[in-house]
């Protein structure tokens, strides 16, 4: 009696593989399907489970619509009445800016006609208001201007996307700007601007994030600097002082721009801020015992 040779597992899984790829179908899925005739499989609860879920996902959209409609008016009457509001508070600075403007016309007149007599107190008062900034002034000084170089083009290994290198931050700060108006302070200027706002004997330049703040509003590059006075003692002065050179040779090795230059006439705009309080010694209450 002959024995059936013994076949070799590789060609058993070789022919397994070759099944499952020319006939993926299971035989008792065949088999399943036979007894249904061909059917698919159906339940009871079949059309009331399409039929509720149906209902949910109506539901679910209607209580979204209503949510959202409902709020609708809602949020159309609060940003109005913002709207309203701040055209109201625009419209009544407007008013009150031009009323000061009146008042101080009417102001300078009065003091005028007082001052008449006395010539010696109002040019007192006016070298006062000047040095305070509390009036526009006119007339020949220096201009300067410091500007940071120009940014790099970007490269491969700049960084991620999204980034800001440290080199392409401003390379110019609040110190910069004040060695620039405590030269020209020292040298002779009786009036500076940075960036058209006037400085005043109260006035503080200071950096917050990338921006220089002079009295507290926010100043970007270029800065320009001028400077009211005789104009060729602040140019020679200005020319031989340390600041300049400090600032010429980082406009050469690091490309920040630094320019100076006199102007035969220049005008500065008074300075608005606020007039500063005084503290005062509150009197001491009485003690016991006394009237």
């Amino acid at each position: 009696m002959s024995t059936p040779a013994p076949q070799d597992p590789t060609s058993l899984k070789t022919q397994a593989l070759v099944d499952l790829v020319m006939n993926p179908r299971d035989l008792g899925y065949e088999a399943a399907a036979a007894r249904r005739g061909g059917q698919p499989a159906r339940h009871w609860y079949d059309g009331p489970a399409v039929v509720l879920g149906a209902a949910v996902i109506g539901f679910v959209l209607v209580l979204a619509y209503v949510h959202t409609h409902r709020g609708a008016p809602e949020a159309a009457t609060v940003h109005a009445g913002l709207v309203q509001r701040v055209r109201a508070a625009q419209s009544q600075d407007s008013a009150l800016a031009s009323s000061v403007q009146t008042l101080n016309a009417e102001l300078n007149t009065v003091r005028d006609s007082a001052l008449s007599s006395t010539a010696g107190l109002a040019a007192q008062l006016n070298r006062a208001e000047l040095e305070a900034g509390q009036v526009a002034v006119k007339g020949a000084g220096l201009q300067v201007t410091l500007s940071d170089p120009k940014a790099a083009p970007p490269t491969a290994d700049q960084g991620r996307v999204g980034t800001v290198p440290i080199s392409a931050s401003g390379a110019l700060t609040d110190r910069d700007v004040r060695s620039v108006v405590n030269e020209l302070w020292a040298d002779g200027a009786e009036a500076i601007s940075v960036n058209n706002i006037r400085l005043t004997p109260t006035s503080a330049i200071r950096f917050a994030g990338e921006a220089v703040l002079v009295d507290f509003q926010p100043i970007t590059s270029p800065y320009t600097i001028r400077a009211i006075g005789n104009a060729d003692d602040l140019a020679t002065t200005f020319a031989s002082s340390d600041v300049a050179g400090r600032y010429q040779t980082l406009s050469s090795a690091d490309g920040i721009g630094f320019t100076f230059s006199e102007a035969k006439s220049m005008k500065l705009p008074a300075n608005t801020s606020e007039l500063p309080r005084f503290a005062t010694v509150p009197t001491a209450p009485p003690t016991k015992g006394t009237k």
